[in-house]
């Protein structure tokens, strides 16, 4: 059974409560203390079914994961651990638990920078110890990318917080043209990565037209809440579905998509169809020497532009006519930095 991060947290929240003995759980308590667990890590909150609450407990009372634990129900109606020093952070893992707890750990160390997942990754580490105890140290058999000593992440959980509870926040934030930070409230409405950096997408209090301002974390100097200033709800942004159309994170609320045709050689087509520029890709056409013709639809944008141009002579942009002239623009400007002598 694989181990996914949701499981590994309802289980680990569910293994807390039932070691405190100064409640009595029941288990719309544990659901809703699961519920509210993953809420934390996804940002919104999808109520936990029985049927998987049921599921997890069978998962933790079996031999599968070798932790056999102990849970019993009380007048039919509370949950408890039999034994009450019971706890699977104290428990040797079978072969099947520590690949699948292996496996998960790999992918929740990248979530440190939550500070709202701590308790979850506190168990978490108290089960790595065991891992590290029982089979010593291990290869690493996973190398995420990651930037060593990005300075956005350290406001990730303070933004994150007010997305959720939707909170005006005040930012001082320094764009790269400017000589100095400017205080800046905004309506927060959305965190996204993009290439390894964290941006918030949200609204200044001070525009007069409706649009959404991005803001990169790295340029943020201090995050606060204001509460002076009530929350203002963008109803022309859906967060879920706002950047479909888009690569990277440059999209006015106004934007729309265009329909892009791209041109393959036939070095770069089989990597360009094993991963797409964008979800939109199609192949159109395809020519005897091996290359492609692609069609996107999507937002025309900077990131767009450096995503072609990545491909140096290996890709031509055919329609719309001026989206080719502006990166046929970028590529004449290049040449002639590489014509002149150094």
């Amino acid at each position: 059974m694989p181990l996914n991060r949701a499981t590994l947290i309802r289980i680990s929240t569910i293994d807390k409560c039932l070691q405190n003995r100064y409640r009595r759980w029941t288990i719309n308590d544990l659901i809703d203390a699961c519920t509210d667990a993953l809420a934390e890590y996804e940002g919104r909150s999808n109520p936990v079914s029985r049927r998987t609450f049921q599921n997890d407990l069978a998962l933790m009372r079996s031999d599968r994961l070798g932790y056999n634990a102990p849970i019993v129900v009380r007048d039919n109606k509370y949950y408890e651990y039999d034994d009450p020093e019971f706890s699977i952070t104290h428990l040797p893992l079978n072969d099947e638990g520590l690949d699948a707890l292996n496996s998960a750990l790999d992918i929740l160390r990248q979530l440190q920078c939550f500070p709202q997942l701590s308790s979850s990754i506190d168990i978490i580490s108290k089960l790595n110890e065991q891992i590290s105890r029982h089979t010593g140290d291990s290869v690493p058999a996973m190398d995420m990318e990651y930037v060593p000593g990005y300075r956005g992440a350290r406001h990730i959980g303070a933004i994150y917080d007010a997305v959720r509870r939707q909170q005006t926040i005040v930012i001082e934030y320094r764009s790269f043209k400017a000589r100095q930070a400017d205080s800046v409230v905004v309506y927060p409405y959305l965190l996204k990565e993009y290439r390894n950096r964290w941006f918030l997408i949200g609204e200044k209090a001070s525009n007069r037209t409706l649009q959404v301002n991005i803001f990169a974390l790295d340029r943020i100097h201090s995050v606060t809440v204001d509460k002076e200033h009530p929350f203002k709800k963008c109803v022309d942004f859906d967060p879920e579905h706002f950047f479909d159309d888009t690569v990277g994170v440059t999209k006015g609320i106004h934007d729309r998509a265009r329909r892009v045709v791209v041109k393959v050689d036939a070095q770069q087509a089989p990597y360009v169809e094993s991963k797409p520029f964008h979800k939109s890709q199609k192949v159109e056409q395809r020519f005897r020497d091996g290359g492609i013709q692609i069609s996107l639809k999507v937002v025309i944008n900077n990131e767009l532009e450096r995503l072609i141009l990545g491909y140096g002579g290996h890709v031509e942009v055919i329609a719309p006519p001026s989206f080719r002239d502006r990166v046929a623009e970028s590529v004449t400007r290049a040449a002639r930095r590489y014509s002149a002598p150094c």
